[in-house]
């Protein structure tokens, strides 16, 4: 009676520990979150709407989560980018220098969550900007004083798909 009680614990404790140390892999795994990505905090939240939604309610001040395109990303190292929706534009920074984004996002959608805010750029910024953008020498002579646009602090971002 003793060998069986011991066997009946052996097989509970090796089979449980087995079971512990394996991966769990879902038989039905949705494969479009396997390209999905977070940055920085994630969106948590549920509520999404589009950017130019956003900017046309002038939801300014209070934070949301905003759908857009990446339009392009800081060359340099990412710590930027610029999201387009339609004929809306807004820059994108990320709070505190806290991440950054991949510099091969253009063309990606994505749900920003943090900020929008209406901004002015000094010349020397907007010039900035346009060096870590890559643009032209003639490009970047061509900014004369200061620039307004649209900006975004983000707490987190989500990349959806190319």
């Amino acid at each position: 009676m003793r060998n069986i009680l011991f066997g009946i614990i052996a097989t509970v404790v090796l089979g449980t520990s087995s079971l512990a140390i394996a991966p769990h892999v879902s038989a039905s795994s949705d494969t479009r979150s396997e390209k999905q990505t977070q940055h920085g905090e994630g969106v948590k939240s549920k509520t999404r709407i589009l950017l130019s939604q956003a900017v046309a309610e002038k939801k300014f001040t209070t934070i949301i989560a905003v759908t857009a395109t990446v339009k392009e990303v800081c060359q340099v190292k990412g710590c930027w980018m610029i999201l387009v929706d339609g004929d809306t534009k807004v820059r994108v920074t990320f709070k505190d220098y806290g991440f950054f984004m991949p510099k091969n996002l253009a063309g990606s959608k994505v749900v920003v969550e943090g900020i929008l805010s209406e901004e002015v750029l000094s010349e020397k910024d907007a010039r900035h900007y346009a060096e870590d953008a890559g643009k032209s020498k003639a490009e970047i002579a061509k900014i004369k004083g200061d620039q307004r646009e649209l900006g975004f602090e983000a707490t987190g971002v989500l990349v959806l798909a190319k």
